[in-house]
């Protein structure tokens, strides 16, 4: 053969893999390995078989394609790396969309968005009764019945002071006459108004007009406080309590955007587990003192622990797109019929009915 030929047979070689690279396809594979870690509602074990809301569209989105699947279940951790190296082809658990992510992991369209809250173990009676007592026994509590006392106590002299000549029989000019501007002073402030003392001089009604007046004020701010104090359970809480949750042992997945969200925020005290399964046994072997993870996640874990005495906190951080990601291997228009597949799932009455019955659809 001379060289020339030789040359011409390897080139055409050389085209021929080429070409076969550019049209490779996931489903020319003889088996495609779908990574998965459980994730409930998204996708969990009901009598060893897979349900949820994301198993459902997977099986869905292949229910007319012949190729063999291989199922693999791993933690989080195990999953990423398994798309980066390549040894994954899918994962379909909810895996929440980010930019760091994004340089590895070709991700769909994004079919659900949630965020990420925190579970904690709800009070038991004799706790929350302990804890009213600690209230109210407290150094907070007292300063406020000091200034409540205080300023009932400076009125009431004051009332006496213009009151004792010109309304001797109301406000005596000796001790007494104090007690009887205290007792004025006290149910001037509580509006309880007996009309059994009332200033009749100038000075007198000019300062219970100023103290008829602070005292709806100041009877509002004590109610007020003395209520907050007392509250055991918040029913509302704002983005600047999370940062009182940096002295807690919290608990979340590893290699999570929970934990990435944590780690940003300074939270220092932050144990990880490998599963999800992992962390919720933590969680009630009490190795941890509140989880940080999915709010659907922990609200199905709730709903279905009814023994346990768990409870979410209403606070959201972290908003989280969930979608399906795949190895770089995947070609561009695989995935495309992916999306195309999947928005027309997120349109169809079943899988509004699916949120309906996950507790989803809000």
């Amino acid at each position: 053969m001379s060289a020339k030929n030789i040359f011409v047979f390897v080139f055409s070689l050389f085209l021929q893999f080429s070409f076969a690279q550019e049209n490779f396809d996931l489903t020319e594979k003889d088996t495609i390995v779908i990574g998965y870690s459980i994730n409930p509602p998204f996708i969990y074990k009901n009598n060893d078989k897979l349900v949820g809301l994301s198993y459902w569209m997977w099986e869905e989105l292949i229910k007319e394609e012949t190729t063999i699947y291989k199922y693999r279940e791993l933690p989080l951790d195990s999953l990423l790396n398994g798309l980066k190296k390549g040894t994954i082809d899918l994962v379909i658990s909810p895996l929440t969309i980010t930019s760091e992510r994004n340089d590895y992991i070709m991700f769909t369209y994004p079919y659900y968005i949630s965020n990420s809250t925190f579970m904690v173990h709800a009070i038991t009676n004799k706790e929350r009764f302990l804890t009213i007592l600690s209230s109210v026994f407290s150094w907070s509590f007292f300063k406020i019945l000091l200034t409540l006392f205080l300023l009932l106590f400076v009125f009431g002299v004051l009332v006496w002071y213009f009151e004792r000549k010109k309304n001797s029989e109301e406000f005596s000019s000796d001790s007494r006459g104090i007690w009887h501007g205290l007792w004025w002073s006290a149910v001037t402030m509580t509006t309880v108004g007996y009309g059994d003392k009332s200033p009749k001089t100038v000075g007198g009604r000019v300062i219970g007009l100023i103290w008829m007046f602070a005292g709806l004020i100041l009877i509002s701010s004590v109610t007020a406080s003395i209520t907050s104090s007392l509250t055991v359970d918040k029913l509302t809480y704002t983005v600047d309590d999370i940062h009182n949750f940096r002295k807690k042992n919290i608990g979340t997945v590893n290699n999570s955007a929970t934990e990435t969200w944590l780690t940003n925020h300074f939270f220092s005290n932050v144990k990880t587990y490998e599963s999800f399964e992992e962390l919720i046994h933590g969680f009630r072997e009490n190795e941890i003192d509140m989880v940080a993870y999915d709010e659907p996640l922990l609200q199905f874990t709730v709903q279905n622990e009814p023994n346990e005495n768990w409870t979410i906190l209403n606070i959201s951080f972290n908003e989280s797109m969930y979608g399906f990601g795949a190895s770089k291997q995947l070609p561009l228009k695989r995935r495309d019929e992916v999306n195309e597949k999947l928005l027309h799932l997120k349109e169809t009455d079943k899988w509004n009915q699916l949120l309906v019955e996950y507790d989803l659809d809000k």
